[in-house]
Parts: structure tokens; C-alpha cells; sequence
């Protein structure tokens, strides 16, 4: 215990003496992934983007049925792009992961200085970097692959700090952008709307403008086709058993490292349950009216179900929980150095970063994400519980109606 706590003090010493050291190691990170964008590296996901976006342009198809991986997301998403898919891929790439390193960077400023809006905006930036510093060991293939995981993570971060600031429109406007990059972020939009009635008309338009945005750039009826094939795909990989698509991490993944395969009509029995019970939750922290709880609360659960219960999530996309939880924890700290429970909430976001085996990850990264949900659960069971984790300013702030 005495070894854990000078580890404690010696990382303290380090960020009080440089505050600056998370952004120098964040841009050495991301200038290293930058010199090192190929083929070689982003060919099985980027490059499947690149591919469906040309196809989507041509009026091709965008699935291929045959294989369980390739294009995944629904339509709108590959107008993400933009020009992209006319460059070469490397600079395509390139381009990619410039603009999501950017994004997530402003992401992490604007959910600290949202967490901390009193203390002066210096100490916001530098704990941004600090966070992104943790987040390197989660995000390093999520940017080996140029992964829309980054984006889309982002952006969920930008409506957290929006929701925490009482910006509702501004918040629909974030997460509209997170659906269009990655339609998993349809998990903390629907938990919004169900528990947020000053979101609800927002997001409404937000869901609708990403369902039909693709028919402003295409055939009407090839866009229909693509739709019924998307979905057609989505129940293909629902019905995937675990260890045949081999980077999968998830509770079905944990469970059958324990030996335990359950039927595909039980896992998503379990997934529809696991959904009732994460609104049920959220449900309870609204009720509290305190924005900056619900606006962390809302992320992390949202985060916790993508990871274990979303269709195939794989063990790179735990990069969706991990950084709004660093943020958690860098916010206890700021309350009391010694704070545990958020030393904890570092190692398991630093351990859920680290790709190991994959046999390992598979049961691992699942394993850690339930220890840090049933935390959460423990915490709304008595929702105070989660007001005691932030400074007195915030405990009894009541949002207007």
C-alpha cells in the first residue's frame, strides 16, 4: 500500500511540476501515428470506408453479405467523408486522423472546462491533456486504423459538456454528428431523449435528418435497398457466435471464456434487458435535476452498454467509456488527490487500454467494464451517492424546468 501511495504522490509531483507533459506525450502520440499511416496499417477499416463511399458515389453496393466484416455503419455515415475518397488513401487517411486527433482534443478541453467551469480555464487545459495522456495505451489502434470510434467518442463528449452546461440544442447538435459518425452513439441519443424532455424534439430531428440525409445525394430507391441491406447485415452479425469474428469483446465473448455459449435468441433477450435496465438507471439520475451528473452519468452508461452489449463490438472500441471516465476521475482528483476510488477508475481505464492477446481482451476489457458498471449501479441505487462525487458547488444545483 505504502509502494501504491508514493506511486500517487510521484505521478502528482510529475503533472505539478510539468503540467504541459499530457499534451507533449498527446502530440508526440499523434504525430508518430501521422508518420506511420499505410496501407499496411488502416487497410482492413479505413480503406473498407474509402471503398463503401466510392461504391455509395457509383450507386454500387455498399454491404458485402459474404463476409462478417468490411462497411458496417448505415448510409449517412460515409458522408462523413467528404472529398476523401477521391485522394490517395494514404492521404485520406492521413486527413482522417488529423481531423479526429483535433476533434477529440477539443473535446477533452471543452468536457474539462465544462467539469471545472470555476477553476481558471489553464487548469482545464492542462488536466485535457493529462486525459488524453491516459487515453493514448485506448486510442493507439483506434488511430493505427483510423477508426470513426474517435469521432464518434467526441463527440459524445462535446453533448456531455453541452448537457452539463444546460446547452440542449447544442447538445442535439453534437450528438447528431456522433450518430452520423458511428450510428452506436444512437445508445446515449435514445437514453437522452427517453429522460430529457427539452432534448426530445432535437434529437427527434436529428435521427431523421441522418435517416434521410443519403437520399439527398443518391437514387431513392438504391438508398432504400442499401437501408434493407444494412439492416439484413446487422441481424447477420446478431447472430454471430462468440470467437468466430476473432477481435470481439464483449459480455457474450466473456461469458463463453467461462465456457458459458448462449443461444443467439438469449443474447438478445440479454442485450433488450440490459437496455430496459441502463434507461431505468438514467431515469434515476435525472431525477436528481443536476445537469453535470446526469451529462457524466448519461456518457458512462451509454459507454458501458455500447462496449459489452452493441452488435460485435471489438476490443479497440472501448475508447468510447474511457476518456469521459478519465474525466471522472481527474475531477475527484482535483477534489482530493488521494481520492481512490479515482486512482482505481485510472488503472481500469489504463488496463482496458493496453491490447494484449486477444484471448485475453476478449474476457478481460468485458470483465473490467462490468466491475465499473456495477460502481455505477451501486452509485444510483442511492442517487446521492453520485452527487457525493462532485464538489459541494454542484450538489444541490436544481436545473430549471
Amino acid at each position: 500500500m505504502d509502494a501504491v501511495r508514493r506511486a500517487q504522490d510521484w505521478a502528482i509531483a510529475v503533472v505539478t511540476c510539468y503540467p504541459w507533459i499530457g499534451w507533449a506525450a498527446w502530440l508526440i502520440f499523434c504525430i508518430a501515428s501521422l508518420l506511420r499511416t499505410h496501407p499496411r496499417r488502416f487497410g482492413s477499416t479505413f480503406q473498407a470506408y474509402l471503398t463503401a463511399a466510392h461504391n455509395f458515389w457509383t450507386a454500387q453496393p455498399i454491404y458485402d453479405m459474404s463476409v462478417l466484416g468490411e462497411y458496417l455503419y448505415w448510409p449517412v455515415s460515409l458522408l462523413m467523408l467528404g472529398p476523401l475518397p477521391a485522394l490517395p488513401p494514404i492521404a485520406a487517411a492521413a486527413i482522417a486522423m488529423a481531423v479526429s486527433a483535433i476533434v477529440l482534443s477539443l473535446a477533452s478541453i471543452v468536457l474539462m472546462r465544462a467539469l471545472l467551469p470555476e477553476r481558471p480555464r489553464a487548469d482545464a487545459i492542462n488536466l485535457a491533456g493529462i486525459l488524453l495522456m491516459i487515453n493514448i495505451p485506448a486510442a493507439w489502434y483506434n488511430f493505427k486504423y483510423v477508426q470513426a470510434q474517435i469521432g464518434m467518442t467526441a463527440f459524445m463528449m462535446l453533448a456531455a459538456a453541452a448537457i452539463a452546461r444546460r446547452h440542449w440544442l447544442m447538445a442535439c447538435f453534437w450528438l447528431f454528428f456522433s450518430i452520423v459518425t458511428k450510428p452506436l452513439s444512437l445508445v446515449m441519443l435514445l437514453l437522452c431523449g427517453a429522460t430529457q424532455p427539452r432534448m426530445r424534439i432535437g434529437l427527434a430531428l436529428a435521427l431523421v435528418a441522418a435517416l434521410l440525409l443519403p437520399f439527398a445525394f443518391a437514387d431513392m430507391h438504391y438508398v432504400a435497398n442499401e437501408y434493407r441491406t444494412w439492416i439484413i447485415k446487422l441481424q447477420q452479425l446478431a447472430s454471430v457466435a462468440p470467437g468466430e469474428w476473432p477481435y470481439q469483446a464483449d459480455f457474450a465473448t466473456l461469458l463463453d471464456t467461462a465456457g458459458i455459449v448462449l443461444p443467439h435468441a438469449l443474447q438478445t433477450g440479454v442485450r433488450l434487458a440490459a437496455a430496459l435496465g441502463i434507461l431505468a438507471l438514467v431515469w434515476r439520475v435525472a431525477q436528481l435535476q443536476n445537469r453535470v451528473v446526469f451529462a457524466m452519468a448519461v456518457t458512462l452508461f451509454a459507454g458501458c452498454y455500447i462496449t459489452l452489449f452493441g452488435p460485435r463490438n471489438e476490443f479497440l472500441s472501448f475508447l468510447v467509456l474511457t476518456p469521459p471516465l478519465t474525466a471522472l476521475a481527474l475531477l475527484l482528483l482535483t477534489r482530493d488527490a488521494r481520492d481512490q476510488q479515482a486512482w482505481l477508475l485510472i488503472a481500469a481505464v489504463l488496463v482496458i487500454g493496453f491490447h494484449g492477446a486477444l484471448e485475453v481482451d476478449r474476457a478481460l476489457k468485458p470483465l473490467l467494464t462490468f466491475i465499473i458498471l456495477g460502481w455505477m449501479i451501486w452509485l444510483t441505487w442511492v442517487p446521492e451517492r453520485w452527487l457525493a462525487l462532485f464538489r459541494p458547488g454542484h450538489e444541490r444545483e436544481t436545473a430549471p424546468s
